[in-house]
C-alpha cells in the first residue's frame, strides 16, 4: 500500500487479489478430479501436490517434496496448479 500525492491510498494487485481469493465460502469444497496438480497452503506457504481423493468433506492431496498426504478441508487453502 501506498499513499498517492493526492492522499489516497493505493493496495498493491497481489494483496487486492489475495483479499479476494478468502472472500469465499470455504465450503462446500468444489470437486477436484484424481489426479489433477493443486497447490495446498501449509504453514509455510504454497505447496504442489496431486489430488489423491475427493470428498464432500474434503480433498486428499500428496504432497510432491514431503511424500506426505494432506486433507484439505477448507476450498480457500487450496488452488487447482492452473490458477495464479
Amino acid at each position: 500500500m501506498r499513499q498517492l500525492k493526492n492522499g489516497e491510498f493505493k493496495f498493491k494487485p497481489s494483496a487486492v487479489k489475495a483479499a479476494e481469493w478468502m472472500q469465499q465460502e470455504p465450503l462446500p469444497m468444489r470437486s477436484i478430479r484424481k489426479g489433477t496438480p493443486v497447490k495446498v497452503f501449509c504453514g509455510g506457504g504454497w505447496k504442489a501436490g496431486t489430488v489423491v481423493q475427493w470428498t464432500k468433506d474434503g480433498v486428499t492431496v500428496r504432497l510432491k517434496r514431503e511424500q506426505k498426504i494432506v486433507v484439505c478441508r477448507d476450498n480457500r487453502n487450496l488452488k487447482e496448479e492452473s490458477s495464479k
